[in-house]
């Protein structure tokens, strides 16, 4: 490998530039090994991994000339440094989440369809899981559509054929797999998607740098995971901005749990759904929220909005850079805490109560199960059953994969709030997934669904009540102004 290191630097720029990842993100020595690989079986007509076949710095100098002139051998070098590392429901908390806002896109406007982006999408597990979700959870084909780009045609290649062995099965029970896949009998350890879940998605060998903003409709949710990592910061920020671009109004967009940091360089804001790293784009409210108060003599008022804005703020430390190993590491259900309140100006600071289980919840965010839990325990000794407890336990051990005892606590949360959205879906997935109980897991979904629309229905009657109290109010100044002004005239 000497031979290349005095060219390291060259193809490292060059890499960065055709796809803006950083050379170092991949590995000691990753790039090294690729061109070399390529140079072998280019120049050498060597097999790629004969590491026999030596080459010396006049075939890397050709090579280097045939990268440049090639676009095919540009590819092919690209597809010898993507390696795919994806299953089917990964990090499912992000499905969850996705599911719940997705019906509640579709409660507000019955007509929409969903537009669903997975960027990169690799050899398709996640935009067909994206499918696999909406179709599950009651929304029809004709309600979405997920479009799914990826810089390597090796993997579009294989996404489309919809043909999948069991490591793309992994960390989870399979009932989804029994519901939308066909076992191949003349391939060991092969399974055939549906055509159903197939023909719902739109694959493209694309890269993210080529995306165009405002070309067409926007998309509801995106699907951005571990791939930022990889870019150096200004790509970073480049791919973050385009991303903005082809958000949606209200949309979501998931990104990996080592990239939540980065979200927050730019106007992006935590959805608050532990687990699911979702960002939605910032509103003027949000920046006033977090916005800190800087008085040296600070009002009680000032001091409660001083505490809300530094809670906000623990979700939006940067997570560290995983190693490669821990990058596959898959991460279990979480909480989907309801929308966090402003502080009105006369409010009195955070009850402990309150304060106790916020704790305990960014305990179990920085994976302190055993912290978080016990703390979780101590609210419910010292204030009684509490729904939110409750929740907090069963998602607790749901990641850590205590099926029947996650069950317990969501079941234990719903008899004291029989409405709670959350632990139906979360139960109802633990039904379906894990007991293969697919009628109660539907009956689940259907509440969970009926709870959604009342709520939607109760925001929009709060803000029809407000919209008139305005113009009552607008009505009432209206007549007093015009009395004013006769009395003068008088």
């Amino acid at each position: 490998m000497n031979a290349a290191n005095a060219f390291v630097p060259r193809f490292e720029a060059w890499l960065l530039r055709e796809t803006g990842i950083d050379a170092s993100s991949l590995g000691v020595n990753a790039l090294e090994r690729a061109v070399l690989e390529r140079v072998r079986v280019v120049r050498l007509g060597a097999g790629a991994h004969d590491t026999d076949v030596s080459a010396d710095s006049a075939d890397i100098e050709a090579y280097w000339q045939q990268l440049t002139m090639s676009r095919d051998e540009r590819q092919a070098l690209i597809e010898a440094l993507v390696v795919p590392e994806t299953w089917f429901y990964r990090d499912r908390e992000a499905y969850v989440a996705l599911a719940r806002l997705a019906n509640e896109r579709l409660v507000r406007d019955p007509a929409h369809v969903l537009r669903v982006l997975s960027l990169p999408c690799s050899t398709g597990e996640e935009p067909y899981t994206v499918a696999m979700t909406l179709l599950d959870d009651g929304i029809g084909e004709n309600r979405f559509a997920v479009d799914a780009f990826d810089i390597s045609t090796r993997a579009i290649e294989h996404a489309r054929v919809g043909i999948y062995g069991r490591n793309s099965f992994r960390g989870h029970p399979l009932a989804f797999r029994d519901r939308h896949f066909t076992a191949l009998d003349d391939v060991r350890d092969s399974w055939q998607l549906s055509e159903r879940v197939r023909q719902t998605v739109c694959f493209s060998q694309t890269n993210l740098f080529d995306l165009q903003p405002d070309t067409q409709a926007p998309y509801d949710f995106i699907f951005c995971r571990n791939v930022l990592i990889y870019f150096d910061r200004e790509a970073q920020d480049r791919a973050i901005r385009l991303l903005d671009a082809n958000l949606a109004d209200g949309g979501t967009i998931f990104v990996g749990p080592a990239e939540t940091g980065l979200m927050m360089r730019h106007a992006m804001t935590s959805a608050r759904i532990p687990l699911a790293f979702a960002f939605r784009r910032s509103t003027p409210e949000d920046a006033n929220a977090a916005r800190p108060v800087v008085k040296p003599l600070a009002s009680k008022a000032a001091k409660a909005a001083t505490h809300a804005s530094a809670f906000a703020a623990a979700d939006t430390r940067e997570t560290a850079k995983p190693s490669p190993a821990n990058r596959a590491l898959t991460r279990t259900p979480w909480r989907a805490p309801q929308t966090a309140k402003a502080v009105p100006p006369d409010a009195s600071p955070q009850p402990a109560a309150e304060r106790s289980l916020d704790a305990a919840r960014r305990l179990a965010d920085a994976g302190e199960f055993d912290a978080a839990e016990r703390l979780a325990h101590q609210h419910a000794i010292v204030h009684g059953p509490d729904v939110d407890a409750f929740y907090l336990l069963g998602l607790i051990a749901d990641a850590r994969g205590h099926g029947a005892d996650a069950a317990d606590f969501y079941r234990k949360a719903l008899y004291l709030d029989p409405a709670h959205y959350e632990a139906l879906t979360h139960l109802a997935a633990l039904l379906d997934i894990g007991g293969g109980d697919r009628a109660g897991a539907q009956n689940l979904m259907q509440r969970a669904q009926r709870s959604a629309a009342r709520a939607a229905l109760s925001v929009q009657a709060a803000q029809a009540a407000q919209a008139a109290q305005a113009a009552d109010t607008s009505a009432d100044e209206a007549q007093r102004s015009r009395g004013f002004h006769a009395s003068r005239r008088s």
